[in-house]
């Protein structure tokens, strides 16, 4: 689509935050408080503490939080962790779109003492770029097809954009350098799927917040980059799409008017990937109607969702995320899936093992399909007896009250719960936050 890159730069560089419906700001902050929330809790994950690590050993100017790690370092590397942190539960949003751009535009913010009310503007537009080149660009994914059923990750690809435009935002960049931010970005827009179940998912989030940093500070300074990046002959549109999986005109459909985030500020309920939550919620109905024992369990029949849960049994927690097995055999055996049941150690106790050992997760009549109006599961006794449960439509969090419970079981472990407290009040009022260091302080 002609004019596409030039479109959604006009969005970031022309959209104020008072012209965002008052809708999308208040679900952007409670959004805001889930993505620091994971955040914290991420960043005590074994992966995060490696990359932490090695951020930390290139001594690197501190001038960034890295969240939950006790120290500073550079944006670009600030950004880095803090991206794959966010992500590495996947405890986040379904879309993803905060795991890349709220680090990037707090990255930049801190060490410019931009206001709370720059970085939420950031993150909003950030947003809302991920959300309309994943409608234009993944727009056969519900299908199977497109560049995600291919292989590529659109939290990396698509998000690397996204981050730019919200560094863009935070760096006050004109037309031009945004257009040329997104073509820096793009060239560094990856991830691939074949990573999920292992450490390397995360930095998809992580290497799109950095190369949104990278993207925007290089074209500040006069770096120069493809300007029509999305639709140019050999640009990302050719690369990551074939022809029909294009939808062009959800790029720019009510740009500016409509807003992703108007839809409500709605986050995971169980941190695992999205695909496993309605089997896990037809089996828990069944336990807690049925009462029954993981002992008692002969076999378990659902969709295997094997495009996504790719992971058969899991060794540690990051396969656990995407082991259809592992989320049913350790939701049969706690009757609850939650923070506690994505550890190493629950992982690899001897109960959990040796269930998934014994237990057959078989297809229904027909094959697995992937994709069906309404999941059903029927758990198979070894007596004989056989219970069966529904769920239409996945759970998920998206009422202020238990938003706010999420942060603060994400954060124990991490803060006190008068400084949870402190913080929580702090992101939901970020918008009259004269500088976003203040917060950055509380969470390092």
């Amino acid at each position: 689509m002609k004019g596409a890159t030039e479109a959604l730069a006009q969005f970031v560089r022309g959209t104020k935050l008072e012209d965002i419906p008052a809708a999308a700001v208040q679900n952007a902050e409670l959004m805001m408080l889930d993505t620091f929330g994971v955040t914290l809790a991420g960043a005590r994950d074994p992966g995060c503490k490696l990359l932490a690590q090695w951020v930390k050993d290139q001594e690197a100017s501190p001038r960034a939080t890295v969240i939950g790690q006790g120290f500073r370092s550079s944006p670009l590397l600030a950004a880095l962790v803090n991206g794959h942190a966010s992500h590495a539960l996947d405890y986040d949003d379904s879309g993803h779109y905060s795991t890349q751009t709220l680090p990037a535009a707090l990255a930049l913010g801190e060490p410019a003492h931009a206001s709370g009310a720059k970085v939420l503007h950031a993150y909003i537009l950030g947003r809302e770029v991920c959300s309309r080149l994943d409608a234009a660009f993944d727009a056969g994914r519900e299908k199977l097809s497109g560049p995600t059923f291919r292989g590529w990750h659109h939290t990396g690809t698509n998000g690397s954009l996204g981050a730019a435009a919200s560094a863009a935002v935070v760096l006050s960049l004109d037309l031009d350098q945004i257009k040329t931010a997104f073509g820096i970005a793009a060239n560094g827009a990856c991830g691939l799927r074949a990573n999920m179940g292992t450490m390397a998912k995360a930095l998809v989030s992580g290497n799109a917040a950095r190369n949104g940093v990278m993207a925007a500070t290089l074209a500040g300074r006069g770096f120069t980059a493809e300007k029509a990046v999305l639709e140019t002959p050999q640009g990302m549109a050719d690369a990551f799409c074939l022809e029909d999986d294009i939808d062009w005109p959800s790029l720019t459909r009510d740009l500016g008017k409509h807003y992703e985030l108007e839809r409500g500020a709605i986050t995971k309920d169980y941190p695992c990937c999205s695909p496993a939550h309605r089997p896990i919620e037809a089996l828990l109905k069944i336990v807690n109607e049925h009462g029954i024992h993981a002992d008692e369990v002969d076999s378990i029949e659902c969709d295997l969702h094997s495009f996504s849960l790719r992971r058969d049994g899991a060794g540690d927690s990051h396969e656990g995320q995407y082991s259809l097995k592992y989320c049913l055999s350790v939701a049969l055996l706690d009757g609850r899936m939650g923070l506690g049941q994505m550890t190493e150690e629950r992982v690899r106790a001897r109960d959990v093992q040796a269930l998934m050992g014994r237990l057959r997760i078989v297809p229904p009549p027909g094959g697995s399909v992937e994709r069906r109006p309404k999941e059903r599961v029927t758990v198979y006794m070894k007596n004989g007896q056989s219970h069966s449960a529904e769920a239409t439509h996945a759970r998920r969090i998206d009422k202020r009250e238990d938003l706010e419970a999420k942060f603060i079981t994400c954060a124990q472990g991490s803060l006190s719960p008068e400084q949870a407290i402190v913080i929580r009040d702090t992101i939901l009022n970020v918008e009259n936050l004269p500088d976003v260091a203040t917060l950055m302080d509380f969470v390092r």
